[in-house]
């Protein structure tokens, strides 16, 4: 099959994979047709909340339902937590999944939480409450991390919530100013704590002896998955620990079990006891239907070259460089690049927690430690590449060959479609493409604006990874077998040393009992759970872009504004 038949099919087939992923998610999604599922705006004291509201069709004036409020952690979104929005409203809850102040597509910014603890879940709340369809006097929250801790602060103003479930947060030293209220065995109402195994911000033997004990009404240590109290009496508590980390500890199959037969308990509505052994959750195969329409999103990205490559008339590739058949030359380039990263991780997020440029949490830390990666990168390639790899390299005259006018707008015309794509989807669907959280999702004005500050911290980046990973290891490609093998040795370059790492930090934990990485350091290793993905699309889209041009720029650039987009719209204000 010639060519040109060959990138006919796989579009075909990549299409085909996007829309079949959307649909399917969709359906899933509206719990094939019995859920409305709307994104919602909540006014607030002259700002705007977003809001993923999950509502059943049997839900209405005559016939209304409990409901729920849902609040996600730090650098979180109402998507992160939808799994649990879902699996609440197919059995009968209107669940409620907000944007936290300065998160997602809500307003403000952080640190307006020090005046609203509750961070808007009270205003959500106060929205479910105004809503016919909603019984108003049968409520529950729910929230992880930062998003527990604005639970709790709600909780403090609205003593008659019916359920109170903290995962991961509104416990301990984070949460004793006044606007939290006190905990004991009668307040909150049946209260259910979810801390994960390995979740590196809590100490789970100072939460069982000391933490907890006076909001159970004991004295003695609490026992993980006791039930403690009666639900009748509103004095029920539970502690569950589930086997999962920080991060995944909304989408962790227990924590979601245990979390709506927990609102089925506490609101009256749990009509099977063994729901919970066999709970039938559906949002695992809406997961991995998203995953499959990312999927098809990157294959279009990548077969964009032919056309796009057409309409620009870009000029002829770059004759291949020969292939010096160095192998011990590419590991040691990959060996190089990987140090880089990984030495300057915890000094560089330090260095952007201190200098608030670009102006988003977190997002600055990603920003500085990967300009500064691409600085080291080219500065070792500049300077000792001779002492390091045992070959000097021109890095003048290989950046001058690598760029390309032509190439630049291929490149934007690549980012364009792919933004297109997920701009209509989430506009006219109410789809949003996702790793955990959205990664590839339409811009509020706010983040729009925050966009372009990431760009050139990412493309110094990814051109210093474009040389090392790509360009100068000189890969040999004449057979499709050297294409995979070429493509699966970049790929294990790429991320095998951020495996290792993730590897080592809970190792000890699981086989020790004993943090590694303690503290900051170890709540940095949960972005490497979302930077990791992110890192396979980016790196599959350079190699491909080079192999096709020869040059790194088309995938540099591409990216680069990638990159910008998923920091621009993932991290707080």
């Amino acid at each position: 099959m010639c060519r040109s038949k060959i990138q006919l099919v796989a579009s075909i087939a990549v299409t085909i994979l996007l829309i079949f992923g959307v649909f399917a998610t969709l359906s899933i999604d509206s719990d094939f047709g019995k859920i409305e599922t709307t994104t919602v705006i909540i006014e607030d004291d002259n700002r705007e909340l977003s809001g993923l509201l999950y509502k059943p069709k049997s839900a209405d004036a005559p016939n209304p339902a409990p409901a729920v409020v849902v609040a996600h952690g730090i650098s979180g979104s109402k998507e992160m937590m939808s799994s649990i929005g879902l699996e609440l409203a197919r059995r009968g809850f209107v669940s409620l999944c907000l944007d936290l102040l300065g998160h997602g597509k809500s307003q403000r910014s952080v640190e307006e939480g020090t005046v609203d603890r509750s961070f808007g879940v009270y205003s959500a709340v106060q929205y479910l409450k105004s809503q016919p369809y909603v019984n108003s006097s049968s409520l529950g929250l729910v929230g992880h991390s930062l998003g527990a801790g604005a639970v709790r602060a709600t909780v403090a103003r609205e003593p008659q919530v019916g359920a109170t479930i903290l995962v991961a947060g509104g416990l301990g030293n984070t949460a004793e100013e006044p606007e939290y209220g006190v905990f004991n065995s009668t307040y909150p109402r049946n209260l259910l704590v979810i801390v994960g195994k390995y979740d590196v911000l809590f100490d789970v033997k100072k939460l069982t002896s000391e933490e907890l004990p006076a909001a159970f009404g004991t004295q003695q240590e609490i026992l993980p998955g006791v039930l403690y109290g009666e639900f009748a009496a509103n004095t029920a508590r539970k502690l569950v620990l589930p086997s999962t980390t920080h991060l995944f500890e909304p989408m962790d199959p227990t924590t979601i079990a245990e979390t709506v037969a927990w609102i089925e308990d506490s609101l009256g509505k749990r009509q099977n006891p063994a729901s919970l052994l066999n709970p039938g959750l559906i949002y695992v195969q809406r997961e991995a239907a998203i995953l499959l329409a990312l999927a098809g999103l990157v294959g279009i990205t990548v077969l964009s070259f032919s056309p796009i490559n057409k309409l620009i008339h870009s000029a002829s590739e770059r004759e291949t460089p020969k292939d010096d058949k160095s192998t011990s030359l590419k590991w040691r380039l990959y060996a190089f690049w990987a140090s880089v990263n990984l030495v300057l991780l915890f000094p560089m997020s330090a260095v952007g927690s201190a200098i608030a440029f670009p102006p988003l949490i977190f997002g600055a830390s990603i920003a500085w430690w990967m300009m500064a990666s691409g600085s080291v990168g080219l500065l070792g390639l500049a300077k000792f590449s001779g002492r390091i790899f045992g070959k000097t390299f021109s890095l003048k005259q290989t950046l001058k060959d690598n760029f390309s006018k032509k190439e630049a707008v291929g490149s934007v015309i690549s980012f364009a479609l792919i933004f297109t794509i997920a701009t209509i989807l989430a506009g006219g669907f109410n789809f949003t493409f996702r790793i955990i959280t959205p990664i590839f999702r339409d811009f509020t004005a706010a983040r729009a604006l925050v966009f372009p500050a990431f760009i050139p911290f990412f493309f110094l980046y990814f051109t210093a990874e474009g040389l090392l990973l790509h360009d100068l290891p000189r890969h040999s490609s004449n057979t499709i077998r050297k294409q995979i093998r070429n493509y699966a040795e970049t790929l294990i370059g790429k991320t095998l040393p951020f495996v290792v790492l993730l590897v080592i930090h809970y190792s000890g934990k699981i086989l020790f009992d004993f943090w590694i990485l303690p503290g900051f350091a170890g709540f940095l290793m949960e972005f490497l759970w979302l930077i990791l993905p992110i890192f396979v699309i980016t790196t599959s889209i350079s190699w491909s872009f080079h192999k096709n041009t020869k040059r790194i720029f088309y995938g540099a650039l591409l990216n680069a504004l990638l990159m910008s987009w998923v920091a621009s719209v993932v991290f707080p204000f």
